[in-house]
């Protein structure tokens, strides 16, 4: 006996329960990952085929509630007028008895020229009929499209989340792609392939846990040592750092976000991006912390407001990055002249709240510290660069 084929997962839906499953383990402080949570609530709706029922019968009325709405405003006004033109001619239509009775040539002809207003007026009754129906049938041809292209992307969807967990390099590579090309087709999508690229790249390509554990010196030997990026990693940073920013809170309305101005952050906190190609990447506001940065190119890259709080920073190629509002206290290794071939480093934070080693408490940022360590800086004319960039460029 064949096997019952499992009813397609929306997208949406998918989205909305992996969130739900992301939330519970939360507040259980289960760890995982985003990756961990979609199969999750793939294995679930796939047991309850009753719920993604019901999204289906209910979403038709979600999408359809405003435009139903409108055509019938649309459809008052225009019955309006056709009542208007239904009983003009019923009324004409009363008077032609009267007309033809008298023996007058000229009410002869009026009367037929009623009968010929009469059959004018039907006429375009049935026109305007035949308009709503074709509209209406039109409006219901672009739902079933919208629907079946929603289909089609949770098809490719949930096929290349499946092909980033294969064990064959290609195959994982491909998956990326396949996720950045959705995410193009689909730009309310964009935000969770962003967050499963993330999670895939801090599961593959991770920092050792005990590495905090380990003196200065150590430390430093450990992340020096530690591989370039795969193929796949970089890939799937590349996918990143080139996507369409402004599509990141496309999808806030569908996927349960109340908040539309909620900051999205790209979470790539302690990771090993050792000779990464973040050129040009826009990571504005991500999380870098204690990531290993360890001459990576990050030429031109656009860091504004993001943390890079104990990243390790040793190498690393930031001529004409955008440091605007970027959080640098911490950051280890990161030396005058690195700092000052990047772009806008007058506005960054150098000093944020510190641990006073003397004190043996936590001393708060001030702006005053902060411009101390910018003043000492612009003192410093030994790491000057050369060749300035011109930043206005940008």
């Amino acid at each position: 006996m064949a096997q019952k084929k499992s009813p397609r997962i929306p997208l949406e839906l998918h989205q909305i329960k992996a969130y739900e499953f992301y939330q519970k383990r939360l507040a259980s402080g289960k760890e995982g990952n985003e990756i961990d949570d979609w199969q999750q609530a793939k294995e679930y709706l796939s047991q309850h085929p009753r719920a993604i029922l019901a999204w289906n019968l209910k979403m038709p009325y979600r999408g359809g509630k405003r435009l139903i709405k409108r055509l019938l405003l649309s459809l008052q006004s225009l019955v309006r007028v056709a009542w208007k033109l239904l009983i003009f001619p019923f009324w004409l239509f009363q008077q032609i008895p009267g007309l033809f009775a008298r023996e007058d040539k000229d009410s002869r002809t009026f009367a037929i020229d009623v009968v010929k207003t009469i059959i004018s007026a039907l006429g375009l009754i049935a026109t305007l009929s035949a308009g709503i129906g074709l509209f209406v049938n039109y409006r219901n041809s672009q739902a079933e499209m919208r629907l079946t292209q929603e289909r089609l992307i949770t098809e490719r969807f949930s096929k290349a989340v499946e092909q980033i967990g294969n064990t064959k390099e290609e195959v994982v590579i491909g998956g990326i792609y396949s996720l950045e090309r959705i995410a193009k087709d689909s730009p309310k999508d964009q935000w969770t392939i962003m967050e499963v690229l993330t999670s895939y790249i801090r599961k593959n390509s991770p920092i050792p846990s005990n590495i905090e554990q380990l003196e200065p010196a150590a430390r430093q030997k450990v992340l020096e040592k530690l591989p370039s990026v795969s193929i796949p990693v970089q890939a799937a940073l590349t996918v990143i750092g080139r996507r369409k920013v402004e599509n990141d809170q496309a999808g806030d309305n569908l996927a349960g976000t109340t908040d539309s101005n909620k900051i999205k952050i790209l979470d790539l906190s302690q990771t090993n991006l050792r000779g990464a190609n973040l050129n040009r990447a826009n990571l504005n506001r991500a999380n870098l912390n204690r990531a290993n940065l360890y001459r990576a190119y990050l030429n031109g890259a656009y860091l504004i407001g993001a943390y890079l709080n104990g990243a390790y920073l040793i190498g690393a190629y930031l001529y004409g990055a955008d440091l605007y509002g970027a959080y640098l206290y911490g950051a280890e290794d990161l030396h005058p002249k690195q700092i000052k071939s990047a772009c806008f480093w007058e506005r960054a934070i150098h000093r944020g709240a510190y641990w006073d080693t003397d004190k043996q408490l936590w001393v708060a940022a001030d702006r005053e510290a902060n411009q101390r360590e910018i003043d000492k800086l612009k003192r410093d004319k030994n790491s000057d660069p050369p060749n300035p960039i011109d930043c206005n460029t940008k």
